[in-house]
């Protein structure tokens, strides 16, 4: 539930947080990154918040990350072998990270909507959150793969005729 900044400041407040510009900015930021589908990490973060506020620490930066994944603002993604990214994107759905360059795709998935309530019904758990992650292979990765792969066997083509003494001279 990507919220306006105006009802972002009135959850903090109705939940006792200090409404500050650093907060406002990261959760901003993050709202910037989701739009663009990107899934920054909070190195990232931390970096494009300086540009706004120079003196900005990374602590400020990792705390209010944690207090957005506690209010269901963001999730933290886990990949395996990548540093931890964060996505502003609230709404049930599948990321997709491609395991040779590390990009992260979201992908709509009408059947993951409601299925944090449905798990709650059936389970009795108040669900705080919820993942949805694959990997595999990317689209442009497989094609380099593909270019890669004819590659190699052109140079072999080539040195097993001239090894082989059928190569013409």
């Amino acid at each position: 539930m990507a919220l306006a900044m105006d009802e972002f400041r009135r959850l903090l407040a109705d939940r006792g947080y200090r409404v500050t510009a650093q907060r406002l900015a990261i959760y901003e930021l993050l709202q910037e990154n989701a739009r663009r589908s990107h899934h920054p990490s909070a190195e990232e973060l931390y970096q494009q918040a300086r540009e706004r506020f120079p003196m900005i620490s990374p602590a400020t930066v990792y705390n209010t990350l944690e207090l957005l994944v506690e209010l269901g603002l963001a999730s933290q993604l886990g990949f395996p072998g990548d540093v931890q990214r964060y996505d502003g994107n609230p709404h049930a759905h599948a990321n997709v990270q491609c395991v040779d360059c590390k990009t992260i795709f979201d992908v709509d998935a009408e059947a993951l909507e409601g299925i944090g309530q449905r798990v709650a019904e059936r389970s009795d758990f108040v669900i705080l959150g919820q993942r949805f992650e694959f990997y595999g292979i990317c689209p442009r990765c497989q094609e380099r793969r593909a270019r890669e792969r004819t590659r190699g066997t052109e140079r072999s083509g080539s040195r097993s005729g001239a090894a082989d003494g059928s190569g013409a001279r």
